[in-house]
């Protein structure tokens, strides 16, 4: 007789156990968008629901609400809204014959927005209940309310990655402009004055020496070299006095005679 009811006791004390750790939650996800941009209602922790019931509230001067359907997520729902633009305000009521079950995190309903201010604004849910099989209503044990961000608003993550490339692009165009390329950089010649050997040829006295051009002032030559000075090969020298020997000695010779 005592283990029967031990073991009644047991089932029942599991059966509120498992009832506490099933936490129904409701929730609407941030979302940014520059006209139009759908927004789900994501529940979870509910089995064969008949219904589920909840309050929307807005800023009339940011978004109007659309529409709001049935999420394909889980079939069967119907969707009964009542929308007031003007003051920023919707009731839903969402049934399912076939029960709503949702043990993981699913779509129950799409809101349709469509943006008509700039700036952010919260979409906050009011009085979220479900009903379960005996049409008993209960509250949602954890809500979140949705974010409707604006598009301007970028978040530190993104400002530091964009801040360091353009820091990384500013710092390398500067550098490139500050810095010259090898290519235009003038490096000043350097003329130094190597001796080497002076080859002399013959000139004769009819020939004329070319003098090299005046430089004018200002101007500077790359590289300056003395001018060459003609002088007598060795040999004609010697040829020169030569013949004059030999033509005084004839004239000698022609004297006497």
């Amino acid at each position: 007789m005592r283990f029967p009811t031990l073991l009644a006791c047991c089932l029942a004390v599991c059966m509120l156990a498992g009832n506490a750790s099933a936490e129904t939650r409701i929730t609407i996800p941030e979302g940014s968008f520059e006209d139009t941009g759908d927004l789900p209602v994501i529940i979870s922790g509910i089995t064969a629901a008949t219904g589920v019931s909840f309050e929307l509230s807005y800023d009339k001067d940011t978004v109007r609400i659309e529409s709001i359907t049935a999420s394909s997520e889980i079939p069967g729902s119907n969707v009964i809204p009542r929308i007031d633009n003007d003051a920023g305000y919707a009731k839903v009521a969402v049934t399912n014959t076939e029960g709503i079950s949702a043990a993981e995190s699913a779509s129950l309903a799409v809101i349709r927005f469509t943006r008509v201010g700039s700036g952010e604004g919260t979409v906050t849910i009011q009085n979220p209940q479900w009903s379960d099989t005996q049409f008993v209503a209960n509250n949602f044990d954890v809500v979140l309310d949705g974010n409707i961000v604006s598009l301007e608003i970028v978040t530190p993550a993104e400002t530091a990655a964009s801040s360091s490339s353009s820091g990384g692009s500013s710092s390398s165009s500067s550098a490139s402009i500050a810095t010259p390329t090898s290519e235009r950089t003038v490096t000043p010649a350097v003329t130094a004055t190597v001796p080497r050997a002076t080859t002399v040829l013959p000139v004769s006295s009819n020939d004329t020496v070319e003098t090299p051009p005046a430089v004018s002032p200002g101007t500077t030559t790359e590289s300056t070299q003395p001018p060459v000075t003609p002088k007598a090969a060795p040999g004609f020298c010697m040829a020169t006095v030569f013949t004059a020997g030999l033509s005084g000695i004839a004239l000698l010779l022609y004297r006497r005679s």
